[in-house]
């Protein structure tokens, strides 16, 4: 699978992009080889003398450390650059993947006075780059993809209950879901809206999907990455031109984009039934780039 314009296109709006998190996520590894290493120096006259059996030992757990997250880290740096899937364990949690971001967000946002959501925009990013390398390798099936979605691309004054049920929206267009819905259990592919990180949760388990495209701000989307890691996501960050959690805005021809990429099988069916549902509710239908 070769990266083409409408994969450069699907990220577009990583602002930040890969550089930012894994530079401070090489600058925290140093600092904590150089933190063990101190210790390790302090303490070992005092270990030898008890025991040099316990010397070792401690020294071979701390070096054991550093090989492993430097090791992932060095992995994860490598494909990020390269574009080729370089990470092993393969389709296995990554000890690295689970320790980086707070790690990288503590460091960055309490010592550097960075921009948190920028470390997670970045992060978000890297995790992206990692998921293209797989895609390429075919590590992963897109039998079963869950769009996820937040409840904040509602339109605000909508009556119709949409969590759960995406079935209840009206198709009204005044927000992106009324597009979305026509994308639900169309052959593996499932729509969800999740008012929080718990209820996003309860639908990975329940849907049980090969592949997800989740769409939400870069807090929620960054923790998500993590929690359901090493399943593969590829995440699309909202534009907030209301604010937080209101009438945010998502760029659809992205969805599409990802869409026709990975199920082009179904690509057509989809776009003809919006053009089908634009025309009964009297509105402009959405329509792609090439």
């Amino acid at each position: 699978m070769k990266r083409t314009n409408r994969e450069n296109r699907l990220d577009n709006d990583e602002v930040w992009g890969k550089t930012p998190f894994i530079l401070i996520a090489w600058l925290g590894f140093v600092v904590l080889a150089m933190f063990l290493i101190i210790i390790f120096y302090l303490a070992s006259p005092r270990l030898f003398q008890i025991s040099e059996i316990i010397g070792y030992i401690i020294g071979g757990i701390f070096a054991s450390i550093l090989i492993v997250i430097g090791g992932g880290l060095l992995l994860i740096t490598l494909t990020c650059i390269t574009g080729l899937d370089l990470l092993y364990p393969h389709g296995k949690t990554q000890i690295t993947m689970r320790i980086l971001p707070p790690f990288v967000y503590l460091l960055g946002s309490s010592v550097l006075k960075l921009n948190k959501d920028k470390l997670r925009e970045s992060f978000v990013a890297v995790t992206n780059a990692l998921f293209w390398a797989q895609a390429k390798k075919n590590r992963f099936s897109p039998e079963r993809i869950l769009i996820l979605l937040p409840h904040c691309i509602q339109w605000h004054k909508c009556p119709w209950k949409i969590t759960w049920s995406i079935e209840n929206c009206q198709k009204c267009g005044k927000c992106p879901l009324g597009t979305l819905v026509d994308f639900h259990k169309k052959d593996g592919i499932s729509v969800y809206v999740a008012t929080g990180g718990t209820v996003a949760r309860r639908v990975v388990i329940e849907s049980r999907p090969t592949m997800i495209l989740a769409i939400a701000c870069p807090r929620d989307l960054s923790e998500g990455m993590v929690d359901v890691y090493p399943l593969p996501v590829y995440g699309i960050l909202l534009s907030r031109p209301n604010g937080p959690c209101f009438d945010t805005h998502l760029e659809l021809d992205r969805v599409f984009d990802f869409i026709k990429l990975f199920r082009p099988d179904i690509y057509e069916k989809i776009v003809l039934q919006e053009q089908k549902t634009a025309k009964a509710h009297d509105r402009e239908a959405f329509s792609t780039q090439e």
